[in-house]
């Protein structure tokens, strides 16, 4: 009985059902022995239970399923069945857990995102604000030790300060207020060679892509990506007689993607995921936005931007497109 369709078996048990019931009832009137109507009672009992059991099926699954979806149980899995109709079914409430869980795991990551940047944030504006208040505090407690050259000194001390709290609040907003992007057929060539001429003269990058390829995209926003890469790429084998920096462009099964390849010094380890935080840097004066935007942009594209690194033998950073 099982390996009858869903709504099969509930047709199959009800007709039984129907007619075995009238065939006792039919066999009482006619005056049967209990020894022919007892069995039959008994098989019709077990059609009533087994009846039962096909009709709340679905409504129990539907019950465990929402009950685990309220309790945040995401590790529950419906089992794979022969039924098409229950098949169908089960598919899209394993397809529904995975996806309450991946946007779970997606809020617990932004809270941590957001966590730390406000953390960073509060850290930098303490350690810019500090040395204007004090310095101001004490210009307008000893105006008298202020003039000539040191006043000149105390301003420029101020602004500098203001200065690097604007870049950084401007870093900031660049992050949380990224345009979706308006994509379009991009050629390759077209966008290399802008890229080239921002760039500059950088006789270490060289540029290869398909004939007459295209990209669908955000030339602007590819731009932005990919100069921010050449110039991490640039700095990370400056001082090499033998750098190199590869920007290919490929297509396969419909694909496309860009991959940037360096020689260089390469991304530890423990730092290859930290490098995509924001205002996480390593570089004196860096804002640390640069690669953390990068994969956002190509995020915004369907695609994402992924890293693979080896210390000390340089690195590769793929972006991939939806």
């Amino acid at each position: 009985m099982s390996m009858f369709p869903y709504q099969m078996r509930f047709l199959v048990i009800a007709i039984a059902l129907v007619v075995l019931g009238g065939v006792v009832v039919w066999g009482w009137t006619a005056g049967w022995g209990m020894a022919a109507i007892v069995p039959l009672l008994l098989f019709v009992v077990w059609l009533v239970w087994r009846l039962l059991k096909e009709a709340t099926l679905l409504p129990n699954q539907f019950n465990y399923f929402l009950r685990s979806l309220i309790g945040h149980d995401y590790m529950i899995k419906f089992p794979t069945t022969r039924d098409k109709t229950l098949g169908n079914i089960y598919e899209n409430m394993n397809r529904i857990v995975a996806s309450f869980k991946d946007n779970l795991l997606d809020i617990e990551y932004k809270k941590l995102y957001y966590d730390r940047v406000l953390r960073i944030m509060a850290h930098e504006l303490r350690n810019t604000l500090t040395p204007v208040i004090s310095l101001s505090s004490d210009m307008t407690k000893n105006p008298a030790k202020y003039a000539g050259k040191r006043m000149e000194e105390s301003a420029e001390i101020i602004y500098d300060q203001c200065c690097t709290m604007k870049n950084f609040l401007d870093s900031y907003r660049m992050l949380s207020h990224l345009p979706t992007p308006d994509r379009a057929e991009v050629s390759v060539e077209e966008l290399f060679r802008k890229v080239q001429r921002l760039m500059g003269d950088i006789p270490s990058v060289t540029f290869s892509w398909g004939k007459d390829m295209t990209i669908c995209a955000d030339a602007e926003q590819l731009i932005q990506v990919l100069t921010n890469l050449i110039k991490n790429a640039h700095e990370a084998t400056e001082g090499m007689d033998d750098a190199t920096i590869q920007v290919v462009a490929t297509e396969a099964d419909g694909t496309s993607c860009i991959r940037v390849t360096d020689n260089g010094r390469g991304v530890p380890e423990e730092m290859k995921e930290q490098i995509f935080l924001p205002f996480y840097t390593t570089k004196s004066g860096g804002m640390g936005v640069g690669l953390c935007l990068s994969r956002q942009i190509m995020r915004l594209h369907g695609g994402d931007l992924r890293l693979s690194s080896h210390h000390g033998r340089g690195a590769s950073f793929l972006l991939t497109f939806g």
